[in-house]
Protein backbone atom coordinates (compact mmCIF):
# COMPACT_ATOMS: atom_id res chain seq x y z
CA UNK A 1 0.00 0.00 0.00
CA UNK A 2 1.54 3.28 -1.01
CA UNK A 3 1.55 6.54 1.24
CA UNK A 4 -1.75 8.09 -0.57
CA UNK A 5 -3.35 5.02 -0.23
CA UNK A 6 -2.45 4.27 3.51
CA UNK A 7 -3.33 8.32 4.71
CA UNK A 8 -6.39 8.00 2.46
CA UNK A 9 -7.46 4.96 4.78
CA UNK A 10 -6.64 6.55 8.34
CA UNK A 11 -8.71 9.16 7.28
CA UNK A 12 -11.81 6.89 6.48
CA UNK A 13 -11.53 5.00 9.65
CA UNK A 14 -11.00 8.15 11.71
CA UNK A 15 -14.00 9.30 10.11
CA UNK A 16 -16.32 5.91 10.88
CA UNK A 17 -14.95 6.55 14.37
CA UNK A 18 -16.22 9.95 14.96
CA UNK A 19 -19.63 8.33 13.69
CA UNK A 20 -19.78 5.72 15.60
CA UNK A 21 -18.81 7.59 18.95
CA UNK A 22 -15.84 5.79 19.74
CA UNK A 23 -13.19 8.63 20.17
CA UNK A 24 -12.64 9.56 23.26
CA UNK A 25 -14.46 12.71 23.21
CA UNK A 26 -17.36 11.41 21.90
CA UNK A 27 -17.73 7.53 23.40
CA UNK A 28 -20.18 6.28 25.17
CA UNK A 29 -19.89 5.89 29.21
CA UNK A 30 -22.58 3.50 30.88
CA UNK A 31 -22.52 3.90 34.55
CA UNK A 32 -21.62 0.97 36.80
CA UNK A 33 -23.33 0.03 39.87
CA UNK A 34 -20.95 0.22 42.93
CA UNK A 35 -20.27 -3.12 44.65
CA UNK A 36 -23.97 -4.65 43.97
CA UNK A 37 -25.46 -7.05 46.35
CA UNK A 38 -22.64 -5.89 49.49
CA UNK A 39 -23.72 -2.05 48.83
CA UNK A 40 -26.03 -1.64 46.05
CA UNK A 41 -28.30 -4.11 47.43
CA UNK A 42 -32.56 -4.21 46.74
CA UNK A 43 -32.65 -1.87 50.02
CA UNK A 44 -32.68 1.73 49.58
CA UNK A 45 -28.71 2.96 49.44
CA UNK A 46 -27.58 6.55 48.79
CA UNK A 47 -24.96 9.83 49.23
CA UNK A 48 -21.43 7.87 49.37
CA UNK A 49 -18.60 9.55 50.64
CA UNK A 50 -15.05 8.23 50.42
CA UNK A 51 -11.82 8.79 52.48
CA UNK A 52 -9.21 10.60 51.31
CA UNK A 53 -7.49 6.92 49.93
CA UNK A 54 -10.71 5.52 48.89
CA UNK A 55 -9.64 3.08 51.61
CA UNK A 56 -13.49 3.60 53.22
CA UNK A 57 -16.89 4.73 52.30
CA UNK A 58 -19.85 5.91 54.44
CA UNK A 59 -23.32 6.23 52.76
CA UNK A 60 -26.93 6.22 53.72
CA UNK A 61 -29.06 3.50 53.87
CA UNK A 62 -32.69 2.72 54.80
CA UNK A 63 -35.24 -0.50 54.54
CA UNK A 64 -38.17 1.93 54.01
CA UNK A 65 -39.38 2.74 50.18
CA UNK A 66 -37.77 5.44 48.28
CA UNK A 67 -39.45 8.86 48.48
CA UNK A 68 -41.68 8.01 51.47
CA UNK A 69 -41.93 11.16 54.11
CA UNK A 70 -41.36 8.67 56.80
CA UNK A 71 -38.58 6.49 55.58
CA UNK A 72 -35.61 6.78 57.83
CA UNK A 73 -31.80 6.19 57.01
CA UNK A 74 -29.02 4.98 59.11
CA UNK A 75 -25.07 5.71 58.24
CA UNK A 76 -23.04 2.69 57.15
CA UNK A 77 -19.60 2.31 56.58
CA UNK A 78 -17.77 -0.46 54.04
CA UNK A 79 -13.51 -0.68 54.10
CA UNK A 80 -11.88 -1.61 51.24
CA UNK A 81 -8.63 -4.37 52.08
CA UNK A 82 -7.33 -6.54 49.22
CA UNK A 83 -9.06 -4.38 46.50
CA UNK A 84 -12.20 -5.74 48.15
CA UNK A 85 -15.02 -3.66 49.97
CA UNK A 86 -16.22 -5.36 53.11
CA UNK A 87 -19.65 -5.93 53.94
CA UNK A 88 -20.97 -2.84 55.41
CA UNK A 89 -22.11 -2.16 59.02
CA UNK A 90 -23.66 0.45 61.32
CA UNK A 91 -21.76 3.29 61.93
CA UNK A 92 -21.16 3.91 66.08
CA UNK A 93 -22.94 7.15 66.06
CA UNK A 94 -26.19 6.13 64.06
CA UNK A 95 -28.86 3.66 63.75
CA UNK A 96 -31.36 5.60 66.36
CA UNK A 97 -32.51 8.75 64.41
CA UNK A 98 -33.09 9.51 61.16
CA UNK A 99 -29.24 10.29 60.05
CA UNK A 100 -28.24 10.98 56.06
CA UNK A 101 -26.34 12.79 53.96
CA UNK A 102 -22.67 11.64 55.47
CA UNK A 103 -19.71 13.84 54.25
CA UNK A 104 -16.26 12.95 55.30
CA UNK A 105 -13.13 15.67 55.37
CA UNK A 106 -10.25 16.60 57.27
CA UNK A 107 -8.66 13.47 55.86
CA UNK A 108 -11.21 10.81 57.27
CA UNK A 109 -10.83 12.30 60.85
CA UNK A 110 -14.36 14.39 60.70
CA UNK A 111 -17.90 13.57 59.09
CA UNK A 112 -20.67 15.77 58.81
CA UNK A 113 -23.89 14.67 58.48
CA UNK A 114 -27.61 15.00 58.65
CA UNK A 115 -29.50 14.25 61.00
CA UNK A 116 -33.18 14.85 62.69
CA UNK A 117 -31.95 13.65 65.91
CA UNK A 118 -33.79 15.49 69.10
CA UNK A 119 -31.88 18.29 71.16
CA UNK A 120 -32.25 18.92 74.87
CA UNK A 121 -34.76 21.42 75.61
CA UNK A 122 -35.51 22.49 71.95
CA UNK A 123 -38.54 24.03 70.64
CA UNK A 124 -38.36 22.38 67.39
CA UNK A 125 -36.81 19.43 65.31
CA UNK A 126 -35.47 19.22 62.10
CA UNK A 127 -32.99 18.20 59.92
CA UNK A 128 -30.13 19.58 60.56
CA UNK A 129 -26.04 19.78 60.15
CA UNK A 130 -24.37 18.10 62.34
CA UNK A 131 -20.27 16.36 63.11
CA UNK A 132 -18.48 13.83 64.63
CA UNK A 133 -14.67 13.62 65.03
CA UNK A 134 -12.34 10.66 64.98
CA UNK A 135 -11.36 10.27 69.08
CA UNK A 136 -7.85 9.11 69.37
CA UNK A 137 -8.47 5.66 69.36
CA UNK A 138 -9.56 5.86 66.33
CA UNK A 139 -13.39 5.56 67.12
CA UNK A 140 -15.85 7.95 66.27
CA UNK A 141 -17.20 10.32 69.22
CA UNK A 142 -20.05 11.80 70.20
CA UNK A 143 -21.86 13.98 67.57
CA UNK A 144 -22.71 17.82 67.75
CA UNK A 145 -25.18 19.53 66.24
CA UNK A 146 -23.84 23.09 64.36
CA UNK A 147 -24.68 25.99 65.72
CA UNK A 148 -27.84 28.03 64.83
CA UNK A 149 -25.31 30.17 62.77
CA UNK A 150 -25.20 27.24 60.44
CA UNK A 151 -28.40 25.44 61.31
CA UNK A 152 -32.08 27.18 60.94
CA UNK A 153 -35.50 26.28 62.39
CA UNK A 154 -36.07 24.94 58.88
CA UNK A 155 -34.24 21.92 56.67
CA UNK A 156 -30.61 21.41 55.81
CA UNK A 157 -29.62 19.25 53.47
CA UNK A 158 -26.13 17.74 52.20
CA UNK A 159 -23.32 18.97 54.07
CA UNK A 160 -20.04 19.59 51.76
CA UNK A 161 -16.71 21.08 52.29
CA UNK A 162 -13.98 22.08 49.93
CA UNK A 163 -10.52 21.82 50.58
CA UNK A 164 -10.36 25.43 52.38
CA UNK A 165 -12.70 23.90 54.94
CA UNK A 166 -15.99 26.31 53.32
CA UNK A 167 -19.05 24.65 54.41
CA UNK A 168 -21.42 24.44 51.06
CA UNK A 169 -25.20 22.86 52.09
CA UNK A 170 -28.86 23.10 50.64
CA UNK A 171 -31.51 24.66 53.27
CA UNK A 172 -35.07 25.08 52.36
CA UNK A 173 -34.77 28.39 54.99
CA UNK A 174 -36.93 30.99 54.24
CA UNK A 175 -35.34 33.75 52.08
CA UNK A 176 -34.11 32.22 49.11
CA UNK A 177 -35.26 31.97 45.57
CA UNK A 178 -37.35 28.60 45.44
CA UNK A 179 -38.18 25.97 47.45
CA UNK A 180 -34.77 24.34 48.58
CA UNK A 181 -31.47 27.21 47.75
CA UNK A 182 -27.82 26.06 48.10
CA UNK A 183 -25.56 28.37 50.42
CA UNK A 184 -21.88 28.15 51.12
CA UNK A 185 -20.60 29.56 55.19
CA UNK A 186 -16.36 30.58 55.05
CA UNK A 187 -14.32 29.06 57.30
CA UNK A 188 -12.98 31.69 59.44
CA UNK A 189 -10.44 30.12 62.03
CA UNK A 190 -12.49 27.32 64.49
CA UNK A 191 -15.54 27.96 63.06
CA UNK A 192 -18.07 29.41 59.96
CA UNK A 193 -19.22 32.93 58.90
CA UNK A 194 -22.61 33.37 57.96
CA UNK A 195 -24.16 31.29 55.12
CA UNK A 196 -24.96 33.17 52.10
CA UNK A 197 -26.88 31.96 49.41
CA UNK A 198 -25.11 31.24 45.97
CA UNK A 199 -26.94 33.37 43.92
CA UNK A 200 -29.62 33.05 41.19
CA UNK A 201 -27.36 31.36 39.17
CA UNK A 202 -27.29 28.31 40.68
CA UNK A 203 -30.50 28.96 42.57
CA UNK A 204 -33.87 28.87 40.74
CA UNK A 205 -37.22 28.89 41.67
CA UNK A 206 -37.49 25.65 41.63
CA UNK A 207 -35.68 23.18 44.11
CA UNK A 208 -32.16 23.25 44.71
CA UNK A 209 -30.28 20.70 46.86
CA UNK A 210 -27.97 17.68 47.50
CA UNK A 211 -25.26 19.12 46.11
CA UNK A 212 -21.53 17.97 45.93
CA UNK A 213 -18.07 20.72 45.89
CA UNK A 214 -14.52 19.45 44.59
CA UNK A 215 -11.90 19.91 46.40
CA UNK A 216 -10.42 23.44 44.97
CA UNK A 217 -14.51 25.06 44.83
CA UNK A 218 -14.85 25.64 41.79
CA UNK A 219 -16.84 22.36 39.92
CA UNK A 220 -20.15 22.23 41.78
CA UNK A 221 -23.30 19.54 40.97
CA UNK A 222 -26.36 19.35 42.37
CA UNK A 223 -29.63 18.07 42.05
CA UNK A 224 -32.78 20.08 40.76
CA UNK A 225 -36.32 19.66 40.20
CA UNK A 226 -38.69 21.67 37.74
CA UNK A 227 -36.46 22.98 35.19
CA UNK A 228 -37.42 23.20 31.44
CA UNK A 229 -34.27 21.13 30.85
CA UNK A 230 -35.39 17.77 33.26
CA UNK A 231 -35.73 14.57 32.17
CA UNK A 232 -37.52 13.78 35.71
CA UNK A 233 -39.86 15.67 38.07
CA UNK A 234 -38.04 14.03 40.86
CA UNK A 235 -34.77 15.34 40.12
CA UNK A 236 -31.84 15.44 37.82
CA UNK A 237 -28.06 16.12 38.39
CA UNK A 238 -26.00 19.83 36.91
CA UNK A 239 -23.31 20.93 36.64
CA UNK A 240 -21.83 24.44 37.47
CA UNK A 241 -17.99 26.13 36.89
CA UNK A 242 -16.51 28.76 39.23
CA UNK A 243 -14.31 31.50 37.15
CA UNK A 244 -13.59 34.77 38.53
CA UNK A 245 -15.95 34.26 41.65
CA UNK A 246 -19.25 33.98 39.14
CA UNK A 247 -21.08 30.55 38.39
CA UNK A 248 -22.00 29.33 35.11
CA UNK A 249 -25.22 28.87 34.16
CA UNK A 250 -26.13 25.13 35.18
CA UNK A 251 -26.25 22.18 32.62
CA UNK A 252 -27.96 19.27 32.70
CA UNK A 253 -25.79 16.50 32.79
CA UNK A 254 -27.70 14.12 30.05
CA UNK A 255 -25.38 11.13 30.18
CA UNK A 256 -26.40 10.13 33.73
CA UNK A 257 -29.69 11.67 34.38
CA UNK A 258 -33.22 9.14 33.84
CA UNK A 259 -36.66 9.12 34.63
CA UNK A 260 -36.29 8.35 38.31
CA UNK A 261 -34.09 10.32 40.60
CA UNK A 262 -30.86 11.45 40.30
CA UNK A 263 -28.99 12.89 42.95
CA UNK A 264 -26.29 12.85 45.69
CA UNK A 265 -22.95 12.85 43.85
CA UNK A 266 -18.99 12.39 44.86
CA UNK A 267 -16.53 13.64 42.82
CA UNK A 268 -13.44 11.56 43.61
CA UNK A 269 -9.48 10.65 42.15
CA UNK A 270 -8.52 14.40 41.20
CA UNK A 271 -12.55 14.73 39.61
CA UNK A 272 -12.21 12.18 37.18
CA UNK A 273 -14.72 9.99 38.88
CA UNK A 274 -17.86 10.62 39.74
CA UNK A 275 -20.06 8.82 41.89
CA UNK A 276 -23.89 9.35 42.31
CA UNK A 277 -27.29 7.80 43.52
CA UNK A 278 -30.42 6.99 41.16
CA UNK A 279 -33.65 5.00 41.58
CA UNK A 280 -33.34 4.64 37.48
CA UNK A 281 -37.31 5.18 37.25
CA UNK A 282 -40.78 6.74 38.53
CA UNK A 283 -41.64 3.26 39.54
CA UNK A 284 -38.73 2.52 41.33
CA UNK A 285 -38.65 1.97 45.35
CA UNK A 286 -35.10 1.87 46.06
CA UNK A 287 -32.26 3.71 44.76
CA UNK A 288 -28.57 2.12 44.04
CA UNK A 289 -25.23 4.39 43.99
CA UNK A 290 -23.32 4.54 40.59
CA UNK A 291 -19.92 5.31 39.33
CA UNK A 292 -18.97 6.50 35.69
CA UNK A 293 -15.50 7.77 34.12
CA UNK A 294 -16.08 11.42 34.47
CA UNK A 295 -13.43 12.73 32.33
CA UNK A 296 -14.85 13.37 29.00
CA UNK A 297 -18.12 14.47 30.19
CA UNK A 298 -15.95 17.09 33.09
CA UNK A 299 -14.52 18.36 29.54
CA UNK A 300 -17.73 18.48 27.43
CA UNK A 301 -19.62 20.86 30.03
CA UNK A 302 -16.32 22.58 30.80
CA UNK A 303 -16.46 23.69 27.33
CA UNK A 304 -19.68 24.49 26.79
CA UNK A 305 -19.54 26.63 29.65
CA UNK A 306 -21.76 29.38 29.75
CA UNK A 307 -21.09 32.69 32.13
CA UNK A 308 -24.20 35.19 32.58
CA UNK A 309 -23.21 38.58 31.79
Amino acid sequence: MNMARFIIVLIILSSLLILMGCTDESKQLNPSIFEPKIISTKSVEYSPTFSIYDSEVYFAKSNDKWGTRDMKSSIYFSVKKGGKWSIPKLASFSGQYDDSSPHLCNNGKTLYFISSRPLENAKYVSNDIWKVEKEANNTWGTPIRLNDVINSKDSEFSPNTDKFGNLYFASNRSGGYGQGDLYVAKKEKDTFGLPVNMGNIVNSNNGEWNLEINDNGDVLIFESSGREQNLSSYGDLYISFKSNDHWSIPQNIREINTTGSDLYAELIEKDTLLYYTSSDSLKSIDTNIYSIDFRDIYKKYKRNAIFSQ
